[in-house]
């Protein structure tokens, strides 16, 4: 399955991998794998979510918020839904990265993945 990631930059000189990717992920997969894969490329991705942030950021789907991952703390906790939530039945079509404590209108970025 493929799912749109649009990343932002986190913080100052942090735009160089801005942009809209493709994760291709197994069927199969399950909410943590799409973390790990965003977190530590694989699956075909060469790229990753560079540690920057001293806050962490949020990840947020066309299903709403999804995790919150913590860089001081090192840790993620999902929003509600469990880490071995299949991403075929949760719908998750696109995500989102934004900085910790901000909260995107999810309306406004639904349009930034229409094709």
């Amino acid at each position: 399955m493929i799912i749109l990631y649009s990343r932002r930059a986190l913080c100052a000189g942090d735009d160089a991998y801005n942009g809209t990717y493709k994760l291709d992920i197994p069927d199969d997969a399950a909410l943590g794998d799409l973390i790990g894969v965003m977190l530590n490329g694989g699956c075909g991705n060469t790229w990753r979510i560079p540690q920057t942030s001293e806050i962490g950021w949020e990840i947020y789907s066309n299903i709403g918020r999804i995790a919150i991952v913590s860089a001081d703390k090192k840790n993620i906790e999902y929003s509600g839904v469990p880490e071995d939530s299949k991403l075929s039945e949760l719908g998750i079509k696109w995500v989102f990265g934004e900085r910790e404590g901000d909260q995107p209108d999810i309306s406004q970025l639904a349009r930034r993945f229409e094709k």
